[in-house]
């Protein structure tokens, strides 16, 4: 049985999955594609990082208050006798991707403002040479979950639309 923190089953008196799940399906992918662009110069990198770090953290939380909320609904749908599909599943590895994107621009971002305070406070005498600034190789190393982020997300609400039209068509 699928772990549920939180049980959000109506906002405004409307199922509450179908809101939520929009605030991952835009932000994330919005987020991803920003970081990836923003990322590829340090002047924009200093003015977009923060703004980018943000929405990608809303969207982890979105994808988290989906996840929350559809749990309850897969279950209540199963019960009524209707296939779910792959969707949970598609929902699960994106939330995932989501949160690891997050947490990872989260932690460039505070590597790039903070850089010289978290160099001193390692107490690392010489850091080790790279050919590129380490700004720039935690960005790079950054991007494929960015990639994956979008990805899941795309497939995780294709097959919730899918399941949606198949329901009201048939």
């Amino acid at each position: 049985m699928p772990l549920v923190l939180l049980e959000i089953n109506r906002l405004f008196g409307l199922p509450a999955h179908p809101l939520l799940v929009h605030g991952a399906v835009v932000l994330v992918p919005l987020a991803a594609g920003a970081f990836i662009v923003t990322g590829a110069r340090e002047a924009w990198r200093r003015s977009y990082y923060l703004p980018v770090a943000l929405a990608a953290i809303a969207g982890g939380v979105f994808a988290f208050l989906a996840k929350q909320s559809g749990e309850p609904l897969s279950q209540s749908v199963r019960r009524a006798g209707q296939h779910v599909g792959e969707h949970p599943e598609n929902g699960d590895t994106a939330f995932f991707f989501a949160i690891l994107f997050a947490g990872a621009v989260a932690a460039v971002y505070l590597f790039f403002r903070y850089e010289s305070s978290i160099r001193s406070g390692l107490r690392i005498q010489s850091w080790p040479r790279l050919p590129i600034s380490y700004n720039t190789a935690f960005y790079l190393a950054t991007i494929p979950l960015a990639v994956l982020a979008i990805f899941t997300m795309l497939v995780a609400g294709h097959s919730g639309a899918e399941l949606v039209w198949k329901t009201n068509a048939g």
